[in-house]
């Protein structure tokens, strides 16, 4: 007699729920509740394959949902000349909407829903130590897009001072 329901398996690891409290819910194992999850869910390859992203882009998609940041994404599935280049590419490459969803597939795939993420971050902002409760609230302003957008402004300018001003600021020994 199976144990598990897969469609109520599959429901309670959608909304984000933890291997060993859904395995809690059936009074099984974790383990098979893993071996359950991979027969069920399609593999990450299967994602890769329906994309028509570029082998370069789906190595970045990988790298990105492993959680690396744009610039270390951009770094390990190009040939980027600089640190700044490869900034830049990262930057590029999250603009596109296919790369923005084959990266939230292979995340959902693997457990990592957006309520799970969500869940997870929120135990992180309540937490006792202020350090990681701040840097949890940071990161949620971040994927919120709460902090107004940078500006950098170079200026540069050309300045000359008449000789009288240059009298009065020499240095005396």
């Amino acid at each position: 007699m199976k144990r598990i329901d897969d469609t109520v398996l599959l429901t309670m690891f959608k909304e984000g729920k933890m291997q060993k409290d859904i395995a809690a819910h059936f009074g099984v194992s974790s383990v098979a509740v893993c071996k359950r999850l991979k027969r069920l869910l399609p593999a990450p390859e299967s994602v890769l394959d329906k994309s028509n992203l570029t082998e370069k882009e789906k190595t970045f998609c990988i790298e990105k949902a492993k959680g690396k940041t744009n610039t270390q994404a951009a770094l390990a599935s190009y040939e980027a000349g600089s640190m700044q280049s490869a900034k830049v590419m990262g930057s590029q490459l999250m603009d596109k909407p296919e790369i923005q969803q084959t990266i939230a597939e292979l995340m959902d795939n693997c457990g990592l829903t957006r309520n799970y993420r969500i869940k997870r971050l929120k135990q992180h902002v309540d937490h006792v130590d202020p350090q990681a409760s701040l840097r949890a609230l940071d990161m949620t302003f971040k994927l919120d897009n709460s902090y107004p957008p940078t500006k950098t402004i170079n200026l540069n300018a050309n300045v000359s001072l008449d000789p009288i001003d240059c009298d009065r600021w020499k240095i005396k020994n």
